[in-house]
């Protein structure tokens, strides 16, 4: 399968960090989740897995050692570096500007994760697991929200771009339909009549 550009070029800026660190590109997989199919990128060092999902920007990154799994923000919270961290959770215009923000993040994370031996990550792991099944729900929500944001500005970035079908059909993918405001409904009445007066 062939990545998106934008993705190959993303990788490129982690290239040279991940290589210093030992960490060496494994695959790419494409799968297929409620927002529609998105990439998953794997680079390997071991035990070791960097784990990192696109579709459009950034979606979800992991960091893995055997069995223990821990998410990118999680991770930083626990280390107690939220103020240092800079990946942002929405989408931007600029396509590398997330890949820039997650080389910073991983400078957090060297100690540990990359020349380390996953001793925290390990613990988080089981905290981070802990946390879901004790506010399984409420941790899904704020997942989904998170999630359904970003979609969100990505639609209205599409409809800047006047590609009214993408903008429809990422609009569509939208789960938590209260998060849309007025100024959504307007966009999706738009992009629907420009399209049906096409066809």
């Amino acid at each position: 399968m062939q990545p998106v550009k934008e993705l190959v070029e993303g990788l490129d800026i982690l290239d040279s960090f991940l290589t210093q660190h030992g960490f060496e590109f494994d695959k790419y997989e494409n799968e297929k989740g409620s927002g529609g199919q998105f990439t998953v990128a794997t680079f390997v060092k071991g035990h070791k897995k960097f784990i990192l999902n696109y579709h459009s920007s950034i979606r979800q990154v992991l960091y893995q050692f055997d069995k223990a799994t821990v998410c990118h923000d999680f991770y930083i919270d626990q280390l107690r570096f939220t103020n240092k961290k800079k990946l942002p959770d929405f989408h931007s215009e600029d396509k590398h500007l997330a890949f820039k923000c997650l080389l910073h993040d991983f400078e957090l994370l060297i100690e540990d994760f990359f020349d380390g031996e996953c001793q925290r990550l390990k613990v988080f792991s089981n905290l981070q697991g802990n946390v879901i099944t004790e506010y399984g729900g409420k941790a899904r929500d704020e997942y989904k929200q998170k999630i359904d944001c970003a979609r969100i500005e990505e639609a209205r970035q599409k409809f800047r771009n006047k590609d009214f079908k993408s903008s429809l059909e990422i609009y569509g993918t939208v789960e938590l339909r209260s998060l849309l405001n007025d100024l959504d409904g307007r966009l999706i009445k738009y992009c629907e009549h420009t399209i049906n007066t096409k066809e």
